[in-house]
């Protein structure tokens, strides 16, 4: 295992001993299985994520792809996609800092797309910060203006220090408009100085 992890056996090798003859198939018999032999393989050992499912690698029906945790984009949001080695494609959001670094090797880029089904998935957790004045209050409006979006708040924690806070929310998210929304709800409450999106939850 630690030999498939610093990339010393080359992937056929590997995918020919889970699934003889995988990779021996005639072209012409490998289009036509729906999922082909090789992506039920792929997502056998690699697993997969129904959050997942709503992204897409451009003119491919069935590759593996994953959000990447530095800045767990949301549909709605400008995607790219990044071939990694051994773990499928990584997609980042176009503004994500990484993606400079990541780029290096531009002929590792593959163009993704969000699904047209909005349907899956229903919400990603997204965490945002309120910079806030700490006063009698505060917690209860920041939580009822997002409770009004019919948004689910799967947690909540609060800092202060000297007469000012930072409350991060960790919320569910259903695409960029859904969280502008918020956003732009929380910073009209009288005492909030900014709210932010953080990439990592």
């Amino acid at each position: 295992m630690a030999g498939i992890g610093y990339g010393k056996y080359p992937a056929r090798q590997i995918l020919a001993r889970l699934a003889p003859g995988a990779g021996q198939q005639p072209v012409e018999a490998a289009s036509e299985e729906k999922p082909s032999g090789l992506a039920s393989v792929v997502r056998r050992v690699f697993g997969s994520d129904h959050h997942n499912e709503a992204i897409r690698v451009k003119g491919q029906g069935d590759l593996l792809v994953y959000r990447a945790r530095c800045c767990n984009p949301i549909r709605g949001e400008a995607v790219v996609g990044y071939v990694t080695r051994g773990k499928g494609v990584a997609v980042h959001a176009v503004d994500c800092p990484n993606v400079v670094n990541l780029f290096y090797e531009p002929e590792r880029r593959i163009d993704v797309e969000w699904a047209q089904d909005e349907a899956t998935p229903s919400s990603y957790p997204v965490k945002i910060t309120v910079f806030c004045d700490d006063r009698f209050g505060m917690l209860k409006q920041i939580t009822a203006v997002i409770s009004d979006t019919k948004t689910n708040i799967r947690n909540v924690e609060a800092r202060t220090y000297n007469g000012q806070g930072n409350i991060d929310v960790i919320l569910d998210i259903a695409d960029l408009k859904h969280l502008e929304n918020i956003i732009s709800g929380v910073r009209k409450i009288p005492g909030v100085h900014d709210v932010q999106r953080l990439q990592k939850i």
